[in-house]
């Protein structure tokens, strides 16, 4: 594949080390080992990002996140960002990547707009956070509220390492219940202004053996502060995600 749009906005060094991240990791899930696929595992990976960086180039501020993507982030960082907000921008008013906050002087992922209402967007893969479970909530908790200070956000968390697979199906591990139930309990008990959500997104590849290749797969599953706490009903978020449907788990 050439990679146009990789070429362009994110440049041919940035492509070169990705490729070779890629090489020396397994990311295809299911019953197959990788020497078995005929496709370069880069492919769907890599030819995803390329196909969603277009849709962003006219909105603003898409230069500083190029920017970032540039020097920090790698092909999984871009993935997990790049497919999170695609699904929000076809719904919603407006976008905007990389704002600042004006209150905390920080700089979420994103900002939208629906319906007069704004919402900062958060990303965090759950993995660059050490600890306990209930260490990785408090964080994550912390992070949401200081990069939504004075406003209210919704906060992406990648769970990437909390499934098993078989075939398509995905199966979830002891940690993402432990998660879940962590991010729950929270929003039931303790008192939080700033976030509205945490949406628990996994990204992962299944091989089609038939068709001897390998497709981008994304669940979705969305945990909302309860109404009777200030949170938006669930029909908010459903107005917002260019998705089917909120797994259940």
């Amino acid at each position: 594949m050439e990679y146009f749009n990789i070429r362009k906005y994110l440049g041919d060094d940035w492509l070169k080390r990705q490729l070779e991240e890629i090489e020396n990791i397994n990311y295809v899930k299911g019953e197959i080992s990788k020497d078995q696929i005929v496709n370069d595992i880069a492919f769907p990976f890599l030819g995803k990002i390329d196909e969603i960086l277009i849709k962003f180039e006219n909105i603003e501020n898409f230069s500083e996140w190029i920017k970032e993507a540039k020097t920090s982030k790698s092909f999984e960082d871009c993935l997990f960002e790049l497919m999170a907000l695609e699904n929000l921008l076809l719904k919603t008013d407006k976008l905007i990547l990389k704002p600042v906050n004006n209150i905390s002087k920080l700089v979420p992922e994103a900002l939208i707009e629906k319906n007069n209402k704004e919402l900062f967007i958060e990303m965090t893969k759950l993995k660059d956070i050490k600890g306990s479970y209930k260490n990785k909530v408090e964080k994550l908790f912390g992070k949401a509220r200081n990069k939504f200070k004075g406003s209210q956000g919704i906060h992406f968390i990648g769970i990437f390492d909390l499934f098993n697979y078989i075939g398509e199906n995905e199966f979830p591990l002891r940690g993402f219940h432990e998660l879940k139930n962590t991010i729950q309990m929270r929003f039931n008990f303790r008192e939080n202004k700033s976030i509205q959500a945490f949406v628990l997104t996994n990204i992962f590849l299944v091989y089609n053996p038939q068709l001897k290749r390998t497709f981008v797969q994304k669940r979705y599953y969305l945990l909302n502060k309860p109404e009777d706490k200030g949170g938006f009903p669930t029909s908010f978020f459903d107005s917002i995600f260019d998705v089917d449907r909120f797994i259940e788990k």
